[in-house]
């Protein structure tokens, strides 16, 4: 079976990360049988490829590159890569189609991304960083300077934290988010709605961005 392209509501840039939207009906979803359809609504219709998880439902695999460790809420092989999600369903706020870009909270879009980042490190694939919420659900694509001030800073958020080990997703993105935030701004700010191939964006860090971490 092919993989299809999946559907987007909406599309904008938020902070260098090109986000996607796919709304969707929270009780419908939650009437579904297949738990993997309930955490992954934007799925094609059956007789497609569905992603395949790598971990059982409700288990947190433990994901490392270097002084990160991330647990994200599940991960699935998906087409030529990995989908790398983040389960924010529990407070049931719902997202408001024409205002989500500011609802959406920029420490949850990076720690998606980061423990995205620590999937794609430790398993050498590219990785698509996904968040869902309770009636959305959200892709992110990080562009070059975000992932490289993400991956170039893990030393520097260990050092500043204190911790004799590994940094957590969360210790990272708030120790980046005052950084990110200062780069400059990319050009353009949003896109028009589309129906395309699942991005995964390019969240393995460099080598010499490892290095200098």
């Amino acid at each position: 079976m092919d993989t299809e392209p999946l559907r987007w509501d909406d599309e904008q840039l938020l902070l260098g990360v090109r986000v996607r939207a796919h709304f969707f009906d929270p009780d419908a979803v939650a009437g579904q049988d297949d738990w993997v359809a309930r955490l992954l609504p934007v799925l094609p219709h059956p007789g497609h490829a569905s992603p395949k998880s790598l971990h059982h439902d409700g288990e947190r695999g433990s994901y490392v590159v270097g002084d990160l460790l991330a647990c994200p809420d599940a991960v699935f092989e998906h087409g030529n890569g990995l989908i790398c999600l983040t389960h924010r369903n529990a407070d049931k706020l719902s997202h408001d189609p024409q205002r989500w870009p500011r609802q959406l909270r920029i420490d949850a879009m990076l720690q998606s991304i980061v423990s995205a980042m620590a999937v794609s490190g430790q398993r050498q694939q590219p990785t698509a960083a996904l968040l869902r919420c309770h009636n959305v659900l959200y892709q992110f694509d990080p562009s070059p300077p975000v992932l490289e001030c993400l991956a170039t800073h893990i030393g520097a958020a260990k050092r500043y934290c204190g911790e004799p080990a590994q940094i957590s997703v969360q210790q990272l993105a708030a120790y980046c988010e005052p950084r990110l935030r200062a780069l400059p701004a990319p050009p353009g700010s949003d896109a028009p709605p589309d129906q395309c191939d699942i991005a995964f964006a390019d969240t393995t860090p460099s080598a010499a961005a490892m290095h200098d971490a």
